[in-house]
């Protein structure tokens, strides 16, 4: 695949940097139903026509776009509700270079799942270091959903962490 970043998060679960259209094409071989781009369509390296290549290949898109310099805490509770949606189906989460995706992946876990802090840096810690924009995020993330957690999934059995 053309993508930079390419995770396995778990069976269901596959976090990249931004799809090629090639990349979209092979998508159904691996049984994905959804793609949720996190990227702004301003991205420099921004797919045209994402969507049509997307759908044309029979997969749901959402486009929820976050911006870099300021994400909202709105859209991770947004993208934790999006992945509850398609639960049971194969999912790639996407956005320009897997920085964005990757600290949503690692709350999602820490806040959804109720993942050990051990377990839940991956693959963030593989991807990047968040900086101070994306500390404050992920702060004001954990700070905001200490006291009503975001269990919006249940781990099942097959859902485990690809190593």
């Amino acid at each position: 695949m053309d993508a930079e970043n390419i995770h396995q998060v778990f069976d269901w679960l596959w976090t990249s940097g931004q799809l090629s259209e090639q990349d979209i094409a092979s998508l159904t071989e691996l049984g994905i139903e959804a793609v949720i781009n996190l990227a702004l369509p301003t991205s420099s390296n921004a797919l045209s026509g994402e969507a049509d290549f997307v759908t044309r290949q029979g997969i749901a898109y959402i486009h929820m776009p976050v911006a870099w310099e300021q994400p909202e805490l709105h859209r991770l509770t947004q993208f934790c509700g999006t992945l509850k949606a398609f639960e049971g189906r194969n999912v790639w989460v996407h956005c320009a270079k897997n920085m964005r995706v990757s600290v949503f992946i690692y709350l999602y876990r820490r806040l959804c799942l109720l993942e050990s802090e051990e377990t839940s840096v991956h693959p963030m810690q593989e991807v990047w270091e968040p900086n101070e924009t994306w500390q404050t995020f992920i702060r004001n993330a954990l700070r905001m959903h200490s006291s009503a957690p975001l269990i919006l999934h249940q781990p099942q059995s097959s859902y485990h962490e690809r190593s």
